[in-house]
């Protein structure tokens, strides 16, 4: 697990960096201080560009970023109160809620609106497999099981002509599914960026799992409990406005955000530079981003029939 400052994200950068995210801090009304949990990957890096470019600040939080794997991990740690507000797929959310552990979604997070996708399933250059039936009786790694990339693989096995229910699902964090591949351990995996550009030397895509859920929707959002909302409904509602803030510059500053990313991230400045980057939402979030994956997570999986306008927080 790895915690960011924003103080350790701007020691790390130039100082011209430092200087514009002081400046925009300036004047800003009283911090509140914010644990929040996000993955090492291009669909949680809005948090990233708000510490660096004062954001958070300017929008009157004080926040710490804590690094984790999955969804799963990220989940644990919001219900018990080490972290407050975490990043993921809306899956584990929806089988928490239908446990009787209620989650809220505060704001989207990467959106998938067509090609090029940022996740995509990929096999050993030198693997056999060309088509999802090539798959079947294989083992195949996904970032987190009962989670978003187990339903995309999943859904595109099933809607690709293959069986889904010859294959065996193994979880694998992203930084380690390139490795599985080359030894062989696995048979495909189902990347996402930055893993996805780098693993290229190495491994070849196979096929694209996101049409598969949906024409458009949600990959991932930002959670919290409900019952920490309601006790902390302006900060909800701050991080809110600074993560509509951050997708609105981040999605028109490809540039910019390739170069923070690879300064912080310490990933090699060629990889961001060619990888696909994530779109973040600038809207808040509406049922119909999130419907299409639950529904996956019903036909795939073990979660109930539920409507995605149980999850999403009215603040």
């Amino acid at each position: 697990m790895q915690t960011l400052s924003r103080a350790a994200i701007l020691r790390s950068g130039a100082a011209s960096a430092l200087t514009i995210a002081a400046g925009r801090g300036a004047g800003a009304q009283t911090s509140i201080p914010l644990q929040l949990g996000a993955m090492p990957t291009d669909g949680s890096a809005c948090a990233i560009y708000a510490l660096d470019r004062g954001f958070f600040r300017s929008g009157g939080i004080d926040t710490k970023v804590t690094i984790m794997t999955n969804t799963a991990s990220l989940a644990a740690a919001v219900q018990g109160g080490t972290l407050e507000i975490g990043f993921g797929s809306v899956v584990p959310l929806a089988q928490a809620r239908a446990r009787g552990i209620n989650f809220n979604v505060i704001w989207p997070a990467a959106m998938y609106v067509g090609p090029p996708s940022p996740n995509l399933i990929m096999v050993a250059k030198d693997s056999p497999v060309r088509k999802a039936a090539d798959l079947n009786g294989k083992t195949i790694a996904v970032n987190g099981l009962r989670d978003l990339t187990q339903y995309e693989v999943q859904a595109w096995i099933d809607k690709n002509g293959g069986d889904v229910k010859s294959i065996q699902l193994v979880e694998i964090p992203f930084s380690e599914m390139a490795t599985a591949l080359a030894s062989g351990r696995v048979a495909a995996a189902i990347l996402a960026e930055p893993f996805l550009t780098a693993a290229k030397n190495t491994a070849r895509v196979v096929g694209d799992p996101n049409p598969a859920i949906g024409p458009r929707y949600a990959i991932t959002c930002w959670f919290a409990t409900e019952d920490w909302l309601e006790r902390n409904a302006e900060v909800g509602r701050r991080f809110a406005a600074v993560m509509q803030r951050t997708a609105r510059w981040a999605n028109a500053h490809r540039g910019d955000t390739a170069a923070i990313l690879a300064r912080v991230s310490k990933i090699p400045p060629e990889i961001t530079a060619r990888m696909t980057r994530s779109y973040y939402s600038e809207i808040p979030p509406v049922p119909a981003m999130f419907q299409p994956v639950l529904d996956a997570a019903s036909k795939y999986g073990t979660l109930p029939p539920m409507n995605a306008r149980d999850l999403i927080w009215r603040g």
